[in-house]
Formats: structure tokens, sequence, C-alpha cells
């Protein structure tokens, strides 16, 4: 949601770097520019100077325009980030410097707000009415006129503050968690007590931490947690645990004793360092999960055993608790933090087409299992509304056990180069992917047949495998193309098995 902090030259500035880097061509002319944003040549050209001004700001890639032959040169650095570009364009933003000022305590008034961010008092003010539209998207709101300006529960307050600076985050630069006293001995514990969680997960949660802090130091506890946060189990430590073995160090860490902290603050904690996280099969092997079979966990529960039926198959105990585990997690926050309009860890929105194109084949498959199985699960069918990523998180959790399901991709290989080039293709292939795949001879009908002279013939018209014809001695281009094949082999297989189930006789 913060985009809509970005005005319309911030948006035309990232709409062009995009628009290059994903094309990586050297050279452009300003018409092909201007037909491909649909602007007319001056407006094209001042488009062009705002985005050489943004190089001062951001110097990870360099833009000459030569306005003799009308043609902008443009070079990336392998240090860049369209991310990275998005985020320095959004801490320029009058809504983020003001959410900003509020959080450390800087703001005075719209006269300072007006010199800080170079505009008129007219249009920060214009821009602070689009800022309580995104507020509202967080059951939040704000008026300069009180003394506390943001209003609405404190958890949800931290919740917005964690994704406005998590959008934001940089590694060498993020001021919120370099507040985060003695950061190497904070890492070590986490690395020692949480072998699961990757260091971006840590500086996630640390993230979340310094602002709890600075929120408590500024007298803003919490005071209301519902139910579900207060009750809630992490899978892998205890509650009473969590609060010694991290939060006692890090509070006395930064100043404080956890017999200071309330045991909402500590309950909240505890509830974000769970649902933060994925736990992948490994990471619950030694898990007592004895917890799972409360009735509040039962539409998990029954979630997970209408997967294995409506998709014919039987899942490990393993592949169970897996499944189960981060059901719960995703389902836990998306009922605290339920919103209209949801975005990734880089600020980017909610967009349906772009979801489904990472699932091509998945996504309509789990969106069509879902809408049959939660005619049973009204619950479930509630949290679509809150989390409308919920399809493709599904689809990122079930990819990890499908790919282990998936008929292989089938394929036999022939060259006049004899049997040692076949050989060596053959395992270059199969050593090329973790997916399923297997070499087989022509009389047993691969799904793909590779070779560098003529074979089609061999086949009857009905009887006739996809045949890949290339050099004896295949280029990078060759190779390129036939992992392509099989890739759209796979989906093909993968769709007409998919095709195959029918959701509402199953459940």
């Amino acid at each position: 949601m913060l985009h809509a902090l970005l005005d319309t030259t911030e948006k035309q500035i990232f709409q062009f770097l995009s628009y290059c880097y994903e094309t990586n061509k050297p050279k452009y002319t300003i018409k092909e520019l201007s037909d491909v944003f649909n602007r007319r040549t001056n407006k094209m050209q001042s488009i062009v100077q705002q985005v050489e001004w943004f190089c001062a700001r951001y110097p990870q890639f360099t833009l000459i325009y030569d306005e003799q032959e009308k043609e902008v040169v443009i070079a990336f650095s392998p240090r860049f980030l369209l991310s990275q570009a998005y985020n320095v364009l959004l801490q320029g933003t009058v809504g983020f410097i003001l959410l900003d000022a509020l959080f450390h305590g800087d703001y005075h008034s719209l006269e300072q707000l007006s010199l800080k961010t170079f505009s008129s008092l007219r249009t920060v003010q214009r821009k602070l009415k689009e800022l309580n539209h995104i507020l509202a998207n967080y059951h939040l709101s704000y008026s300069l006129k009180k003394g506390d300006p943001l209003t609405g529960e404190e958890y949800a307050i931290r919740y917005f503050y964690h994704l406005t600076y998590w959008q934001i985050f940089d590694e060498k630069h993020s001021q919120v968690v370099a507040s985060i006293k003695d950061k190497e001995s904070v890492m070590a514990l986490f690395e020692t007590h949480a072998f699961y969680m990757r260091k971006i997960d840590i500086d996630k949660f640390l993230n979340l931490f310094a602002i709890s802090l600075q929120r408590i130091h500024q007298k803003h506890p919490i005071t209301f947690l519902p139910e579900e946060v207060s009750t809630f189990e992490h899978p892998l430590i205890e509650r009473n645990q969590f609060f010694e073995v991290f939060l006692k160090p890090l509070f006395n860490g930064n100043h404080l004793s956890l017999t200071e902290i309330s045991e909402p603050e500590c309950s909240f904690l505890y509830f974000m360092f769970g649902v933060m996280n994925t736990y992948l099969e490994e990471d619950l092997c030694e898990a007592e999960l004895s917890w799972l079979t409360q009735p509040k966990y039962q539409p998990e529960v029954l979630l997970v055993e209408q997967l294995a039926q409506c998709f014919r198959l039987r899942f490990t105990d393993a592949e169970k608790n897996y499944l189960l585990v981060n059901f719960v997690m995703i389902h836990s926050a998306s009922n605290l933090f339920g919103t209209r309009q949801k975005s990734d860890s880089f600020g980017k929105p909610t967009d349906k087409q772009e979801l489904q194109a990472a699932f091509p084949v998945l996504y309509p498959t789990v969106k069509r299992f879902f809408e049959e199985a939660t005619v049973s699960l009204p619950d479930l069918r509630a949290l679509l509304q809150k989390n409308d990523r919920l399809i493709f998180q599904y689809c990122m959790l079930l990819r990890v056990i499908f790919i282990k399901y998936e008929q292989p991709v089938t394929f036999s290989i022939h060259s006049k180069y004899g049997k040692t080039q076949e050989l060596w293709m053959k395992n270059r292939l199969l050593n090329a992917t973790h997916r399923a795949m297997a070499h087989l001879s022509l009389t047993q009908k691969p799904d793909l047949v590779i070779s560098d002279y003529p074979i089609h013939q061999e086949f009857s018209e009905e009887e006739q495998p996809y045949i890949f014809y290339w050099n004896g001695q295949p280029s990078a281009k060759e190779w390129k193309q036939l992992k392509q094949t099989i890739k759209q082999i796979r989906s093909a297989k993968n769709k007409a098995a998919f095709e195959k189930l029918v959701f509402a006789q199953s459940i």
C-alpha cells in the first residue's frame, strides 16, 4: 500500500528504470521511449531528466542523454536493485518522512515538514490526506491535532511500522535495526537457539523488536491483545523459554529488565517470533506438536486431509506437520492483521495476474481446490478477504511437496558422436535439475527425444513424441532452448494431471 505515497514523478522514474532494466538494452531513442510510455517527446525528455537527477540519490546506474541524437544511454551496475531504487524513492516522499518523524518523535509542525520535503504547505496537506487512506488499510488513522497522532490498537501500530521499515530494509543502513545494542552477540544468540532462522529472518525479528523498544520508551505500551495472540504456541520453543532465552538478554542489552515488561508486550513478541517464519520439514523433526490437536486448529487439520484426498497423495507425517504448522502460522497472522490489500516484502501490492504467472499451473488449481474446500470450512473462506495473497502462500508451501510426487519428464538422447557423447549429455541433463527426470529407450515411449540426426520418421503419426534437434556439440543457446522445452513439457504434464482432479466429488 505504501506505493500510494509516491507522486507522479516518482512513479514515472520507477517505471522508466523498470522498463530499461528488464529490456536490458544499452541504448534507447526518445521516440522509442515515447511510444512505450505513451508520452509526447518533450514530456519524455522531462522524465529522462528526472531519472538522470535521481542517479545522484541512487548511484547504481548511469544515464547519459544525447540531446543532438535524441538517444538515452543507460547502464546498470551489478549491485543495482529495482527494489532498492523503489526504497530510495519511497523514503523521499512526504508521507514517509512524516511517518518516520512521528516514529522517532521528531515531528513538530507542518511548516517544518514543508521545509524538509521542499514542498508547499498545500502539497503537504494533500499528501497527508492520502496517507490516511493507506493507514485505514491497516485499521489505523492519524490526526496532527492530537497529542498522539496515530490512532489504533498498539499492536497494529507496531505491525504497520514493522512493514514500513522492513520494506526499506538495507543491511548496512537500517537505522531501526542499528538501534539494537551489541548486535553481534544478539545474532550469535539466535544462531545458537533458533537454527531454523536465516540471517534475514533474524534481522526481520530484530526490526520488530527495535520498533517495540522505541514505542515502549515513548510510553506507548501494548495494553490489549486478542486471545489468539495470548494463547499462541510456537512450534519449536515454549513461551517461558522464549522469554528467558531471547527476551531477557535482548531487553537487558538495551537497558531494560524483563520484569519491567508487561505480559502483553512479551506475548506479542512471542507471537510475531512464530508467525514471521516458515518452517521446513527438517526444522520440525524434533518438534513437540501435540498442541495441534486442539479444537481451534481443526480447520487446518481438515484442510491437510482434504489436500491429500483431492490430490490423491499420501502425505508422510513430516509432510503433514510441515503443512499444519505453516497453515496455522499463515492463518494466525492473517486473522490478526487482516487487510484489504497486502504487499510483498518489497512493498509491491498484490497483483493476481503476477501471482498466477509465478505458478501458471499450480495457482489456478489450488484456487479451484480452495473454493471447493472452503464450502465446508467457512472460517478459511473468510481468510481470503483478510489476505489476498493466501492462495499464493499456499502455492509456495505446496510446491515443496508436490515436486516430490510429480511424474518425471522422460527423455531419450541420440548422437552420431557415440555412446560417450550420449552419456555426457544424459548426465548433464539429469544433474541440471532437482525436478524428476528419467532417461528411457525409444521403445519405452519417452516424452522427449533429443537427437543430432533425423529420427522422426521412426515414429508413426499417432505416436510422435516431442523431438528436439540440435548440433552434435550443442551450443549454450541450444541448451537454453532445451531447458525451456523441458519446462513446457513438465507444465503440460502437470496441467493434464491436475485437470483430471474433480475436487467437488472428493470433498
